[in-house]
């Protein structure tokens, strides 16, 4: 809905009249500055956990990284072997 359709609408009438009304309840500023306090710690609660949250897949990331390395240099290791255990069979074979 535009701001133009909310003004001509029966709706905003009703609105301005609360509004207008003493009788309309409003939270006091200490009620708003509190709900502020207590949102600031929600908010640096939440960047902790995230940013530990990272940390820790960073961390996992990196033992990955490594197992991956440890793998891959053994994978190698092992097709050497098995490339020198298939020349030796040939030689066998052959006599």
């Amino acid at each position: 809905m535009s701001r133009a359709s909310y003004y001509r609408s029966p709706v905003a009438a009703v609105v301005k009249t609360l509004l207008a009304s003493d009788q309309t309840p409003r939270p006091e500023v200490e009620q708003l500055r509190q709900r502020v306090r207590e949102l600031d710690k929600a908010g640096k609660e939440q960047r902790r956990r995230h940013a530990q949250e990272v940390r820790d897949l960073k961390a996992a990331a990196a033992v990955y990284a490594n197992q991956v390395q440890v793998l891959a240099l053994r994978n190698a290791e092992l097709e050497a072997d098995n490339c020198r255990l298939v020349a030796h069979w040939r030689r066998w074979k052959r006599q």
